[in-house]
């Protein structure tokens, strides 16, 4: 191997392949980076097994080859350099470096010990630019299950059955609530066909490190990041990169049937002045249930949000809010009975809450309020693409 690339770009590609490397004892050659040369190209590779990527930096290639090195060596020696040419050298498994006045020899360890990363030779079923996908996936992203007990709601749902209409949903949920996003795409960004040659495949489960690999790497930008799916993995490419990861296998709840369609109160509210309510009645919640309480005042068009915690003490704000009221029926295991018009307080799980909000595009949301039972949703009141779900808990 001998080549020329330059510090800014290497750097750069350090920063994007390195993150997933965790030092591993049973497999000491995965805490190594895998270089390569590749049609003129360096090929820079790192995988945990369960997720692999790739990123290639313009070079001038004088001679072929490939050696792994240690990761946080190789990637911290790279930032120290000043932002000039970087000449790469192999010679017997040692890597020498030159930059400017800087020179240096790694120690690496042969290509051939370094797992194979997977390849998915098909055409991407989808396009999106990386700014629209980066910001989905941070919107629902903190309502993904940490829980290992199901593990197929420990990753972002990602349904394609509306592709033919151009729309792609992603879902997150932990049984205390739930995120719901759909997307738009552009038609000539769809390719319904892949589709069909990869099984017909109609959803997916993206494990949620994946998701945060892609969120750290994906830069804000109009480029279009491409979506390839097989059976068991999922690949995007995007800029000089590409990402590949195995799927989550189970079978992903019906989430639709816990999202109510009528309310018993809406409340319209500024994402700022409520957030920043939240944020200080979470200063006095008690630390055994971290709950905070919701109270809508319709003849005040007031909303009050309150938490009270014995060992700190106690705190009271109020928001303006254009708040309505709806007479519901109740369904048969109620008698039919109506709901008489009266607002009741409910009480939340301040994170819960504070995430939901924190993903709220534009100034104002809507609450919308069943009473301490039933499920809350929270959408913003210009985008209706994003449906927040979030359970009340009981006092």
């Amino acid at each position: 191997m001998n080549l020329i690339c330059t510090q800014e770009n290497l750097n750069k590609a350090l920063n994007v392949v390195g993150k997933i490397i965790n030092k591993n004892t049973t497999l000491p050659i995965l805490n190594n980076i895998l270089l390569k040369t590749d049609k003129g190209r360096l090929k820079l590779s790192s995988t945990n097994l369960e997720l692999g990527i790739n990123y290639w930096v313009g070079s001038k290639v004088e001679e072929e080859g490939e050696i792994t090195v240690p990761t946080r060596l190789f990637a911290n020696f790279i930032s120290s350099l000043p932002n000039s040419n970087v000449e790469i050298k192999l010679k017997d498994d040692v890597l020498n470096i030159k930059c400017d006045k800087y020179k240096t020899n790694i120690k690496g360890l042969s290509a051939k010990e370094y797992p194979l990363i997977p390849k998915i030779e098909a055409e991407p079923v989808f396009k999106i630019n990386n700014t629209e996908f980066k910001q989905a996936l941070m919107q629902i992203l903190p309502a993904v299950s940490s829980s290992e007990s199901r593990i197929e709601i420990t990753g972002i749902f990602l349904d394609l059955a509306k592709l033919s209409q151009n729309k792609i949903i992603l879902v997150a949920t932990d049984s205390y609530r739930l995120a719901e996003k759909t997307l738009t795409l552009k038609k000539e960004n769809v390719n319904k066909e892949a589709l069909n040659i990869a099984g017909n495949i109609t959803s997916v489960i993206i494990p949620k490190n994946a998701v945060q690999e892609l969120i750290r790497d994906l830069d804000d930008s109009e480029n279009l990041l491409e979506v390839v799916i097989s059976e068991n993995q999922i690949l995007f490419r995007f800029n000089n990169a590409n990402m590949i990861s195995r799927l989550l296998e189970g079978k992903y709840p019906d989430y639709k049937q816990i999202i109510p369609n009528q309310f018993r109160t809406e409340a319209i509210v500024n994402v700022e002045e409520i957030s920043n309510a939240i944020r200080v009645a979470g200063l006095f919640v008690n630390v055994a249930n971290n709950n905070i309480k919701l109270k809508a005042y319709p003849s005040s068009n007031i909303l009050e949000v309150s938490s009270e915690a014995s060992e700190i003490g106690s705190n009271n704000t109020k928001v303006e809010a254009e708040i309505k009221e709806n007479i519901l029926e109740m369904d048969k295991t109620d008698n039919n009975t109506k709901i008489e018009a009266e607002i009741k307080e409910a009480m939340y799980n301040y994170r819960y809450l504070s995430d939901g909000f924190g993903g709220i595009d534009g100034e104002k949301a809507i609450l919308k309020i069943n009473g301490e039972k039933l499920p809350t949703v929270l959408t913003s009141a210009t985008d209706k693409d994003l449906i927040y779900v979030i359970m009340p808990v009981r006092a």
